[in-house]
């Protein structure tokens, strides 16, 4: 059986995702998806938002790293890892709530993975 607290935080993490989905439909059709990486990197210019999207790519690549390691093999991990990194918290959030679903609420299951 599941645990309560992994309920609550699949339901909290599907609000999230469905937010965020939403918003990337937005920007997908108001500006295309090619312009992602346009915005992305040309943000560079500006101090803060340069600080901002180099901290969040850290925080993709430390995901992505995680997920090659807990995963079953590295094929998978590396596959993985590529979504994260391209998908961010839409593939992230998804990744979570299966794992999580998958382990029946089992924290310890879900970060460790292949080594639980």
């Amino acid at each position: 059986m599941m645990e309560s607290r992994f309920a609550m935080f699949a339901v909290i993490a599907a609000l999230f995702w469905a937010a965020l989905a939403f918003l990337t439909v937005q920007a997908a059709t108001a500006l295309g998806l090619g312009a992602a990486g346009d915005f992305f990197f040309g943000d560079f210019a500006y101090p803060w938002r340069a600080q901002f999207n180099f901290d969040f790519a850290i925080h993709l690549l430390l995901v992505a790293a995680w997920m090659i390691w807990r995963a079953p093999n590295r094929i998978v991990g590396a596959v993985f890892g590529l979504l994260a990194i391209n998908l961010g918290a839409l593939f992230t959030l998804a990744f979570l709530m299966v794992a999580g679903w998958r382990a029946r609420g089992d924290l310890r299951a879900v970060l460790l993975g292949r080594y639980a």
